[in-house]
């Protein structure tokens, strides 16, 4: 019997404006300013991931904002994973940006 094993990645997790402390795991140079839910599932969307969103989840730390989370089928170690999605956004930001 195969476990598929899965990891919970926040919207708090890849933004730029939180510290270690508050929730931020990746390192700031690769992390994303004002992470919106809908940018992370498109991000998701356009990487191939497996994964579920849930919109309705608030962060523990920060549980007066909305965040929102997706669990995602883990391939990899979930610092890459995350990395890889932030620097989605921003390049699906760039080009929302050349579009206008």
């Amino acid at each position: 019997m195969k476990v598929l094993k899965e990891c919970v990645i926040w919207t708090i997790n890849i933004e730029k404006r939180k510290s270690r402390a508050e929730g931020r795991k990746i390192p700031k140079r690769f992390a994303v300013a004002n992470v919106r839910f809908a940018e992370l599932v498109e991000a998701c969307k356009h990487l191939g991931l497996n994964f579920k969103a849930e919109n309705d989840k608030k962060y523990p730390r920060c549980w007066w904002e909305e965040a929102g989370r997706i669990v995602v089928e883990k391939r990899e170690p979930k610092t890459q994973l995350m990395i890889k999605i932030a620097s989605k956004i921003a390049e699906l930001r760039e080009e929302k940006k050349r579009k206008k």
